[in-house]
């Protein structure tokens, strides 16, 4: 009996792409319930929040840097970026379900705007404030974000927690 060569298995990559959105300053976002999705918007993405544990996972690790953000702002200013006075969608994320969650701080050293940064990784997005007004906006976002999400998610299940 001969031996035959059998051909190689290929081997499938599966790659999950990161997204950056670095903020300064009281960037303009804005939060849009829908039927069964809350989006928010943020200079250059749109995040759409699939559920309310997505929802919660984004306020909760924002309001819970806050003691980190303190640290790394203290009263420092950030440079101001050109910004255009439109929303501008370069991406749209999606999250969904319990995400895995880092933050990373960094004190005006060694940022880039020379003012400190706080840098929040939620799932495949990271967003990185670089000045405490834009800390202070993403706090607002989140938390408008989750009771926007209490509100849709809880109403197609016929109730809503206070």
């Amino acid at each position: 009996m001969k031996a035959t060569k059998t051909a190689p298995i290929p081997r499938t990559m599966h790659y999950l792409p990161g997204v950056t959105l670095r903020l300064t300053g009281a960037a303009e976002t804005r939060v849009v319930p829908r039927r069964d999705q809350v989006d928010a918007y943020l200079p250059g993405a749109i995040v759409i929040l699939w559920d309310e544990q997505a929802a919660w996972t984004m306020m909760t690790v924002w309001r819970n840097a806050c003691g980190q953000a303190e640290r790394v702002f203290g009263a420092w200013r950030a440079a101001g970026y050109t910004v255009i006075n439109r929303h501008t969608s370069h991406i749209t994320i999606g999250l969904q379900g319990k995400q895995s969650v880092e933050v990373f701080a960094r004190n005006y050293l060694h940022s880039r705007s020379q003012c400190g940064e706080l840098a929040i990784a939620v799932g495949p997005l990271t967003i990185v404030a670089d000045d405490r007004e834009a800390y202070d906006r993403q706090v607002a976002t989140w938390r408008e974000a989750a009771a926007a999400a209490n509100a849709v998610f809880n109403r197609k299940r016929g109730r809503a927690r206070r």
